[in-house]
């Protein structure tokens, strides 16, 4: 009965140290994982920025934003909106906002599901906000083509080329390589942006009443 019941202790031991030994090698991703659930149930905007600017500023800041960037779309609809909303702000980095866009290339109806937030969350009316940006972009492209945008810009781009019927410009779009992806878009439009109506929720599948729109552009 002694060897038994000293063998139990062994083993309880050996499981104890072995979950201690995988705890504390896995605690940083435990630690991210926790986080990107908390930011899940924030209930304010406020928290949920100061948890995606914890996530920012940690030791592995670049596997944080990845974690982030996968985790949009993925069912949970007030995850999606402030990360969404997170991105547009100037608090967010730009390792962020490629995170999140190159999410796209490999996730194709995430674009789908950015430029119907984008054209929700717009200040203007949805095509007179494109055509800013095309104005912007023509400016742009006329005094230094060769001139990278910021990854902001990259993504209210992304917006505009799947509101107007040109997804596949979209597609890894890139500070880099977004002005001959301009101009294709500029030759295709020749100026005249559609008519692109304002979505009354967030995103396609929102459920329950939609949040004030007003609110979150002005923060």
């Amino acid at each position: 009965m002694h060897v038994w019941v000293r063998a139990l202790a062994l083993t309880g031991l050996l499981a104890c140290v072995g979950v201690g030994t995988w705890y504390y090698a896995n605690q940083e991703r435990l630690a991210r994982q926790w986080s990107v659930y908390r930011l899940g149930r924030a209930e304010t905007l406020p928290q949920a920025r100061a948890e995606i600017a914890r996530l920012e500023s940690g030791p592995d800041r670049q596997t944080a934003v990845r974690d982030l960037a996968a985790k949009w779309g993925t069912g949970n609809q007030q995850f999606d909106l402030y990360l969404a909303w997170y991105v547009g702000q100037p608090s967010s980095s730009e390792l962020l906002r490629e995170a999140f866009s190159l999410e796209f290339a490999w996730r194709e109806p995430l674009l789908t599901r950015w430029a119907h937030y984008w054209g929700w969350r717009a200040q203007q009316e949805p095509d007179q906000e494109i055509a800013s940006i095309l104005a912007h972009l023509e400016a742009l492209a006329s005094s230094d083509p060769s001139q990278p945008i910021p990854w902001r810009e990259v993504l209210n781009l992304q917006a505009a080329f799947e509101l107007t019927g040109h997804a596949r410009l979209a597609k890894r779009l890139h500070p880099d390589n977004w002005h001959e992806r301009y101009r294709k878009w500029q030759k295709a439009v020749q100026g005249a942006i559609p008519r692109v109506a304002r979505p009354e929720a967030p995103f396609p599948d929102w459920q329950g009443p939609a949040p004030d729109r007003k609110r979150l552009v002005g923060l």
